[in-house]
């Protein structure tokens, strides 16, 4: 094309036919603007199907990540708010209520004592900000609904150390000092199966009024009421907004796919 406008000038230029040059000339000039124009349109529009298949990428990811995070939401839910009945249960104890067999005290001991913290998935969410991917998310209410749930993650994780702080300085050691760690295991799995006083308890009663005379002991079970109170309520409102998260991206993705 470019030879063949280059004959038409050379042939314009020796018949002296300046005018008719100067239109074949910019016609060159509007034709190479135009393939520039196209080309950049192409580009444009390749790169807009990648940062596309991207952004559908790392909503896959964000999905599977908060699919986790709502079994492990309702997991840490249920182990918190069970730790909070038998924190009540000790609670009582140490306030007079009497104590029937020791195997229903060990129980109620274990079940506040076990540890097992809540963990977040946010892979999907720490690649995107790491790799300053963020900004493709085209959705600004599901970016700026994620960014809120890190920092409301960060307040549990915080919530979380202190209780475990709490834990240790209250209830594992006074009950690690003083009680059968062993037997309330054996009790604890006993009641588990179905089967109370499957075993015989060797702590007396000297022991437990030891346990129960402890006022440190008495102060880790309150806080364990109180902590788990707090904690149960933002882990509730966690999955409120995971919920509301996973319903964005749903959006999000049925819209890719009909495009």
């Amino acid at each position: 094309m470019i030879s063949f406008f280059r004959k038409i000038r050379q042939k314009l230029l020796t018949q002296n036919r300046v005018t008719r040059y100067l239109v074949y000339a910019l016609g060159e000039i509007l034709l190479v603007v135009i393939g520039i124009l196209i080309a950049l349109q192409v580009n444009n529009y390749r790169e807009a199907l990648q940062t596309k298949a991207r952004e559908t990428a790392f909503l896959h990811g964000l999905r599977s990540d908060l699919l986790l995070n709502l079994d492990e939401l309702q997991r840490s839910i249920d182990q918190y708010s069970r730790a909070s009945r038998s924190a009540k249960v000790m609670i009582s104890y140490f306030e007079g209520a009497p104590i029937t067999n020791t195997d229903s005290l060990n129980f109620h001991t274990m079940e506040v004592l076990y540890w097992d913290p809540f963990i977040r998935n946010n892979s999907t969410l720490r690649e995107m900000i790491s790799s300053g991917s963020l900004g493709i998310i085209s959705d600004d209410s599901l970016k700026n609904e994620l960014l809120r749930m890190e920092l409301s993650y960060d307040k549990i994780d915080g919530d979380q150390e202190h209780m475990r702080y709490d834990y240790q300085e209250y209830l594992y050691g006074p009950f690690f000092r003083t009680g059968d760690v062993g037997q309330a295991y054996k009790d604890y799995m006993a009641i588990l199966g179905g089967v109370e006083q499957a075993t015989k308890n060797t702590r007396n009663a000297d022991v437990i009024k030891v346990l129960l005379d402890d006022p440190a002991y008495k102060n880790g079970f309150s806080l364990c009421l109180l902590n788990a109170k707090d904690l149960i309520s933002n882990l509730e409102e966690m999955v409120i907004s995971t919920q509301r998260s996973l319903a964005r991206i749903d959006t999000q993705l049925n819209k890719t796919d009909t495009l």
